[in-house]
């Protein structure tokens, strides 16, 4: 979901009742009911929950949706690819067995609500949340140790299911770069771009060196290029209650390289969402050895240089959270010297891989914040 959502679940009925008369020509009695705005992860696209229901050949029927609404103005990101987004989705569901929701329309218009949009299919299950994090509170806290254990082996084979996609096969070959660089290179120069927007002029020491600890340790080489979700952590998997993956969420990170730069990601998301914030690692959760092996066992994958892409991941967060403190600065969550931007549990950590200086002071994070 967005920092802060803005639409009226009235007005976005309405205008859904309207938007889907043009999407089924052939339907009478379009009714749009319970538009909601969950609010248990993320910080980028608005997600609207509705139910639709019409008749089509006298037939009625009846559908669960989600739509996922990009922002107006710049948000975490300059801007937002849903067209990618849903292509990758619909890849996803139709030709591979990955757990994913139907993609049923891609909307570029924005007169409707302000940004283009996604429609898919609601998927039944519960989400890991970030505000509060599942490790402090919620239901993953209220597991057993067993079954929480179980959650993350199921949370890691179905990342290692996005990794066994034949990304050309199924017609996503339109995400490889034209650059004859290596993957690397072109990821360390994407995401350089994206810091020096999302800083707005501002230096920011601790990024600047994990940027140029990037450069001195590339590895030597590479591993197989594979689909990579982008953002992959369990608070972005829909989980059915028997705590296997029902539905895989949030493409808009999606990207091609190596399985390691997902698996970092999701390790050093669950490590700023324990250790960053002071969290004792809850009791089943296993340990990062532990889950490297469970990742190798279910992917048949050695993984190698793991150290280099958690730094690399550590640079991404730190960098998406400086745009975050900007963000949330501009929206009134927090006052105009709060040192987010520069001082949270992501630079801190980034700071104690790289063996720099740590940022001065407390750190501040989104936790707690957007209300």
């Amino acid at each position: 979901m967005a920092l802060k959502n803005t639409t009226d679940p009235i007005a976005a009925a309405r205008a859904l009742e309207s938007w889907l008369a043009t999407k089924l020509p052939d339907a009478s009695d379009i009714a749009v009911t319970d538009v909601t705005t969950p609010e248990a992860a993320g910080m980028s696209a608005e997600t609207l929950l509705f139910d639709a229901a019409w008749t089509t050949g006298g037939d009625r029927f009846t559908h669960n949706f989600v739509a996922r609404v990009a922002p107006s103005t710049p948000g975490i990101f300059p801007s937002y690819q849903l067209e990618k987004e849903f292509a990758v989705i619909d890849a996803l569901f139709r030709r591979t067995a990955v757990p994913m929701p139907q993609a049923w329309w891609s909307e570029s218009d924005t007169s409707i609500f302000g940004g283009p949009f996604l429609v898919l299919s609601r998927v039944d299950g519960r989400i890991a949340a970030d505000d509060p994090p599942f490790t402090a509170a919620g239901w993953v806290a209220d597991l057993s140790a067993a079954d929480r254990r179980r959650l993350i082996e199921n949370s890691l084979t179905g990342m290692a299911a996005i990794h066994a996609a034949d990304w050309r096969t199924i017609g996503l070959e339109f995400l490889e770069p034209d650059a004859a660089t290596s993957r690397i290179d072109q990821q360390i120069h994407t995401w350089r771009a994206y810091f020096d927007w999302a800083r707005a002029g501002e230096a920011n020491p601790t990024i600047e060196a994990g940027f140029r600890w990037l450069e001195a340790n590339r590895p030597k080489t590479e591993g197989p290029t594979v689909l990579n979700w982008g953002d992959a952590r369990l608070g972005n998997q829909i989980i059915a209650d028997d705590l296997t993956v029902a539905a895989t969420l949030d493409w808009e990170m999606v990207d091609l390289g190596t399985r390691e730069m997902d698996l970092a990601w999701w390790i050093f998301i669950l490590r700023h969402h324990t250790e960053g914030i002071g969290v004792p690692v809850p009791e089943g959760i296993p340990s990062r050895a532990e889950i490297v092996a469970s990742y190798e066992r279910v992917s048949g994958h050695v993984v190698v240089d793991l150290d280099y892409y958690e730094v690399f991941a550590a640079v991404r967060l730190a960098a998406i959270m400086h745009r975050a403190g900007n963000l949330m600065i501009e929206l009134g969550f927090l006052p105009p010297d709060a040192p987010m931007r520069l001082n949270n549990p992501a630079s801190q950590l980034l700071a104690k891989l790289i063996g720099q200086d740590a940022p001065s002071g407390d750190a501040q994070t989104f936790i707690g914040n957007r209300s």
